[in-house]
């Protein structure tokens, strides 16, 4: 199938990639198909959520591992019945602005997909973690 992209032009997929979301994000309930989007010179710390139908609904995510190996997303088990547990792959939404240095990712509602199932969830977590944490922390400021 053929899906057209704001930052990668048209791409060709399998239906079988498709993620669909059992829950949301949050602000776009009405679209729950995306593709995951990979670019081999930035690395597998970032990926791309493509939404299927619309064009220009691209999401930047950002491997928590990159931002803070520390990060443990309390995923409750409401979330994991319906996405299940095994197989899962946790991301963050992130903002990237014209200053890169000022990128920030979304560490209190992290992207849940089950690469087995294909099902995906935005998780709120109760854990007191920032909607807007710097991607990247400025080590001159330690």
């Amino acid at each position: 199938m053929e899906i057209i992209t704001r930052d990668f032009g048209t791409i060709c997929t399998s239906p079988d990639e498709v993620i669909e979301f059992c829950q949301p994000i949050l602000g776009f309930e009405k679209e729950t198909q995306y593709v995951l989007l990979g670019d081999t010179e930035i690395g597998n710390h970032f990926s791309w959520l493509q939404s299927i139908d619309n064009p220009e609904l691209c999401f930047v995510l950002a491997d928590p591992d990159l931002v803070d190996p520390n990060y443990k997303a309390n995923i409750p088990e409401s979330v994991t019945k319906i996405v299940g547990s095994t197989h899962c792959e946790c991301w963050l939404i992130a903002y990237i602005p014209d200053n890169f240095a000022n990128a920030t990712v979304n560490l209190k509602s992290p992207i849940l997909i089950n690469i087995n199932t294909r099902q995906a969830a935005q998780v709120v977590l109760d854990q007191k973690y920032p909607i807007r944490h710097p991607l990247m922390e400025n080590k001159e400021e330690k």
